[in-house]
């Protein structure tokens, strides 16, 4: 009777410890939510043609041309690392007539990122920044600018690294 006692405890003792283990619990979904808020000077809208292709959900590549000094845009992922990013164009405008003698050509873009676990990261950067351009020199300085991007990398434990060479084909 004793062995059989004791062997009833054994088997409990076995099957309690297979059902404490945790890894039935589901895991948390967890997203990253970036936005980007872009702002452009008047004198560059009125010199040429701006175009923002930007890392949209779950890295598609999305195209828009921009027309108003200010630009944002909020794209969530749950893919991981997630891409967020932008790359800018500036182009020529055919009927950009060039008459003040000085322009102030200006372009920044604020980057900030949340995920659904708490982390978060902020960084604002100055595109350009080139006030008093001549108007012979206003397309040679866009045209220095044009086709750079700005990007990062989110981890799920919300580390950022920059990442700006991502593909934007």
């Amino acid at each position: 009777m004793k062995r059989f006692y004791y062997m009833a405890v054994l088997l409990i003792a076995t099957a309690l410890s297979f059902t404490s283990c945790g890894s039935d619990e589901p895991k948390e979904h967890v997203t990253a939510t970036a936005t980007y808020n872009m702002t452009f000077s008047q004198d560059l809208l009125d010199a040429c043609n701006v175009f923002i292709t930007y890392k949209a959900e779950n890295g598609r590549n999305v195209m828009e041309a921009i027309t108003s000094p200010w630009w944002t845009k909020s794209i969530t992922s749950d893919k991981f690392p997630a891409e967020f990013g932008v790359m800018y164009k500036f182009s020529t405008k055919s009927d950009a007539e060039l008459i003040k003698e000085k322009y102030d050509l200006e372009a920044s873009i604020m980057f900030r990122m949340m995920t659904s676990n708490g982390a978060s990261y902020s960084n604002t950067v100055t595109i350009i920044d080139a006030k008093g351009v001549a108007k012979d020199k206003v397309l040679s300085t866009l045209d220095k600018q044009s086709g750079k991007s700005i990007g990062y990398k989110v981890t799920i434990n919300g580390n950022v690294s920059p990442a700006n060479n991502m593909d934007y084909d």
